[in-house]
């Protein structure tokens, strides 16, 4: 009851008041900070001061390799140099690819003309085919039918022509016999599928349904196919050939400046067994 009575109320509020202000207010800072000084007041740096005056801020130095010729500059360059050269590869194949539709698009109007003059006239056409091994060749044979065709790229490599074909029957008046025993059947099935031949083929069989003997009829009348093709890679144009000169297939190449209306003339008078110089035209 004495220290009740004793106990100082203000004295007490006082200090929770101190202690509410010291955290709750604001604190004196201690941090020192210059005077602004007016601008006009600034004194003017000179060049030859060693030090910049009190007050003003010296300006940064420009950095020498973000003035130009730097590093970034360079590959900047180089990029762009590739960039150009790319552009300028890229037009030139263009280019040669539109040269190679050009040719090959009138190598196209002029095989289409030249069939539809041929399947009017059916000229006969003086060249032999010798079949294997046989001495009695393929004669007397005359146009029969013909066509050209061609096929494009896709669109989006420009659709531009990348082959031209031409297709004709010859065809003569007789026919051969030819027979074959065993496996022997099979093989030439297979040679006159290949090369295109027309035939009928009558085989002979014992009580085993075995294979004995097979009779062959092959027609006179031969299947010829030319394909002109653009190698663009090699920028040269291929013609591939089945029964052209002779039976079988042959392949060469020529030029694409090659395939103008004087190649295609002496190409003409080759496949109607003429005097020709098409193979000057060919690369050896």
């Amino acid at each position: 009851m004495a220290d009740i009575a004793a106990f100082d109320l203000e004295a007490a509020r006082a200090r929770v008041q101190a202690i509410d202000s010291r955290h709750t207010g604001l604190r004196v800072s201690s941090c020192q900070f210059p005077d602004v000084v007016p601008e006009a007041t600034i004194p003017q740096l000179c060049v030859n001061d060693p030090e910049p005056a009190q007050g003003r801020v010296p300006e940064p130095e420009k950095n020498s390799s973000c003035a130009g010729g730097g590093l970034l500059d360079q590959l900047k360059a180089e990029v762009a140099e590739r960039q150009r050269q790319a552009c300028d590869s890229s037009r030139l194949a263009d280019a040669e690819r539109d040269g190679f539709d050009r040719r090959l698009r009138a190598a196209f109007e002029y095989f289409h003309d030249l069939t539809t003059q041929l399947n009017y006239l059916k000229p006969e056409v003086a060249r032999g085919y010798f079949f294997l091994d046989s001495n009695d060749a393929f004669r007397n044979l005359a146009w029969q039918e013909g066509f050209a065709d061609f096929r494009t790229q896709a669109e989006r490599d420009g659709g531009r022509i990348e082959r031209v074909s031409l297709c004709y029957t010859l065809k003569g008046p007789g026919e051969r016999t030819l027979e074959r025993a065993g496996g022997g059947v099979e093989r030439l099935r297979q040679v006159l599928f290949d090369l295109g031949l027309k035939f009928e083929c009558q085989e002979r069989r014992n009580r085993q349904r075995e294979l004995e003997m097979a009779t062959f009829t092959v027609a006179d009348e031969v299947c010829v196919q030319v394909m002109w093709r653009a190698d663009f890679e090699n920028r040269v144009v291929v013609m591939e050939s089945r029964n052209l000169e002779r039976l079988g297939y042959a392949a060469c190449s020529l030029p694409v400046e090659a395939m103008g209306p004087a190649m295609l003339d002496e190409f003409s008078r080759l496949m109607l067994g003429r005097e020709n110089r098409f193979r000057t035209f060919l690369i050896r």
